[in-house]
């Protein structure tokens, strides 16, 4: 894992940031109030698709199930690493859930790291998961996603710009908005590529250790994957930027190639 520094996305007005502060940072216990950046704690059920990927001990980005041995997440999340564990059906990262090494982990061939391009992969899974009420897989997005749609996004990542990764899964919501606004605020933003930004009062935001999220529309009615959190803006999570995000429907004949969902 290298993506320690912060990079600027283009040479433009504020700086994109990687999500993982470190990543081979402890997980931090924290209170059970902790929040992704004034989200909600997520219930158990409520996103059966999500997964925690671990380096070692150490939680490292998140993933979203897509069948009984395929996990997708960012490239940045898997990007040199060896061997991932994956932990799923669980919303406490201290609790109980299925445990699966991975046995191949997939970069798209055109990943670029310094401007988040192609910033996608897969881990396939050792042995097969099996599905419950509390894991379960999610559906991928064969449109592109329209601009003013209301999506959620859920991580265990840090509450605050200077906190340590969550103990538990917490949610928020996010509006979409035109690629030509995000682009008038870092420069090129590529088709591939959605922006998303808090529309409350109180910023809602993505932060450090949410590199991989999933972004969901219809959540709780028809949960679809539209895409999975890339890059964060400004120097703190709470800045109010938008986070930009990897466009599941632009790499679904990808995914299909790889993996045969």
């Amino acid at each position: 894992m290298k993506h320690i520094a912060i990079f600027c996305l283009c040479f433009v007005l504020v700086w994109a940031t990687p999500l993982q502060k470190s990543p081979l940072k402890k997980v931090s216990v924290k209170d059970i109030d902790s929040r992704i950046i004034n989200g909600d704690q997520a219930g158990l059920a409520q996103f059966p698709w999500q997964a925690a990927l671990y380096i070692g001990s150490y939680f490292v980005c998140s993933g979203s199930i897509i069948s009984e041995e395929w996990i997708l997440t960012a490239a940045q999340c898997i990007d040199g690493v060896g061997t991932v564990t994956v932990l799923a059906g669980i919303v406490d990262l201290n609790g109980s859930g299925a445990v699966v090494q991975s046995s191949d982990l997939i970069l798209h061939k055109d990943y670029d790291p310094d401007y988040f391009l192609n910033d996608i992969g897969l881990v396939q899974l050792r042995t097969p998961l099996t599905f419950t009420r509390y894991l379960a897989p999610i559906a991928l997005a064969d449109n592109l996603l329209e601009d003013g749609l209301d999506v959620t996004i859920s991580g265990w990542g840090a509450t605050d710009s200077d906190g340590d990764e969550s103990q538990f899964l917490n949610y928020a919501d996010l509006v979409t908005i035109r690629n030509r606004e995000c682009t008038a605020i870092y420069g090129n933003i590529q088709d591939s590529s959605v922006c998303a930004k808090s529309e409350t009062v109180t910023v809602q935001n993505a932060c450090y250790g949410d590199g991989g999220a999933p972004l969901v529309l219809d959540v709780e009615t028809d949960p679809v994957h539209v895409g999975f959190l890339s890059f964060i803006g400004g120097d703190t999570c709470e800045s109010g930027y938008p986070s930009g995000f990897t466009r599941t429907a632009s790499f679904r004949i990808w995914i299909r190639d790889e993996t045969g969902v």
